[in-house]
């Protein structure tokens, strides 16, 4: 390598380095003052997310499906974007689910992101943070976590398709029973009589009968 490419090289790295942090907006979600407002549906909230989710799963013993939790009020598209990086076999939580790991907040500051995840210990949840470094040009990794130790609240299912599904499953058991009901009722078909009362006054006057005594007599003919 020439002195001139070893320059150049230096000069290269530092600037590569800045710019992952600098095309990274700071964020929290769900929001707190201070920060501003961004839900994490595009990179790298999806990344990390589902990063702290597999090293939880991993810190905790790495035993049994990913059942994972995100924070309320994520849309669909993002929970699918999680779910596919996420390994085989990973779904969302129902209610029920008795061992979740569920994100509970995330922070992206530049390059670096920090993430809190409740995740099952011992029959107990506990809340644990990973921290993060990746960029633009750059893959986000988790760089380490630290188990609090603190017992948390179970998590709450918030997977929208929850509600979705609800809806139109009683949407369709709405339409099921209008049906029922329209072919179990008969059409009854009902004769009326009506007797018909005609006035005096309306019947229509008898026809005279001419008298026979009255009327002309033809005169004979003759043969």
């Amino acid at each position: 390598m020439t002195p001139r490419t070893l320059v150049a090289v230096l000069l290269v790295v530092p600037f590569l380095a800045v710019i992952p942090s600098a095309c990274v907006a700071r964020s929290t979600y769900p929001p707190t003052a201070g920060r501003s407002i961004s839900k994490p549906s595009v990179s790298p909230g999806p990344e990390v997310m589902a990063g702290s989710i597999k090293e939880a799963h991993r810190v905790s013993g790495g035993a049994g499906e990913v059942v994972f939790n995100l924070p309320a009020g994520l849309d669909a598209n993002t929970w699918k974007l999680v779910t596919k990086l996420l390994p085989a076999g990973a779904r969302a939580m129902k209610q029920g689910d008795e061992r979740v790991y569920s994100v509970q907040q995330l922070r992206i500051d530049g390059g670096r992101a920090e993430v809190d995840i409740v995740y099952p210990d011992r029959g107990v949840y506990q809340l644990m943070t990973v921290s993060f470094e990746g960029g633009s040009f750059l893959p986000w990794r988790p760089r380490f976590s630290h188990r609090w130790v603190i017992p948390a609240t179970p998590p709450m299912a918030n997977d929208p398709m929850i509600a979705i599904n609800a809806a139109a499953a009683a949407a369709a058991a709405t339409n099921e029973v209008i049906v029922e009901v329209i072919e179990i009722v008969p059409v009854v078909e009902v004769e009326v009589e009506v007797d018909v009362v005609v006035p005096e006054s309306a019947a229509p006057e008898a026809a005279a009968i001419p008298d026979p005594a009255t009327q002309p007599v033809a005169p004979p003919t003759s043969n």
